[in-house]
């Protein structure tokens, strides 16, 4: 038991390593023994910790999700309005950008498929697709026309993608607005654009075009 702290730094060690979460990981692009040498262990430590790089791939996913799924419910639980909405956003940025490579893992699975199967959308879309496409549903249908008659399941896909392709684009987004994209204000402006754009969406098409024509 005394060995347990040691295991589990192990174990975050390889999984916080940018080569383990990068898109190559999940298609055979790594191999077992790059990864254990950029953790800083040995390769037989890796395959204790995980048995095989299925089940490292799979870990990698839980590392990158969970947090995003925590912070969903929890969004999700409580009330709508601006000020959770801009922290959920908040959170979710930031633990993106403390690790850009999931970002660029997860729109890869979506993009080409795993490996390994359906490892991302099994993480996805029961935990936090389905939840909030639920939510925004019993939203619909409990204020009927004070809704803009929105698809949820095309207002939830493009949210997700919005959100994770922001972390993909470095290099464009520098260009476009002439500095870093992922400063603390180049990300709360992203996060304020992001909140006036689901606000907008979910007000009726009607006081939507009555704002236009003031």
């Amino acid at each position: 038991m005394a060995e347990q702290p040691e295991i589990q730094g192990r174990r975050g060690a390889i999984l916080r390593q940018p080569r383990t979460s990068s898109p190559a990981a999940a298609f055979g692009g790594v191999a077992i023994q790059e990864i254990a040498d950029l953790a800083g262990v040995h390769k037989t430590t890796v395959l204790y910790q995980f048995g095989t790089k299925e089940a490292l791939h799979e870990a990698v996913l839980d590392h990158a999700l969970e947090p995003v799924i925590l912070m969903m419910n929890e969004f999700l639980a409580g009330e709508f309005n601006r000020e959770r909405l801009s922290w959920t956003l908040d959170q979710i940025q930031r633990h993106i950008a403390e690790n850009p490579a999931a970002a660029r893992l997860m729109i890869r699975e979506l993009l080409e498929g795993g490996e390994y199967g359906d490892a991302y959308l099994d993480r996805f879309v029961g935990p936090i697709y389905e939840p909030a496409r639920s939510r925004l549903e019993e939203a619909q249908s409990a204020f009927g026309s004070r809704l803009a008659e929105v698809d949820p399941a095309l207002f939830v896909h493009d949210l997700h993608v919005q959100i994770m392709s922001y972390f993909c684009h470095g290099a464009l987004l520098e260009r476009l607005m002439g500095t870093d994209p992922y400063t603390v204000d180049a990300l709360i402006t992203r996060r304020n654009h992001l909140v006036d754009q689901i606000l907008a969406q979910q007000r009726p098409r009607k006081a939507l075009t009555e704002q236009v024509t003031e």
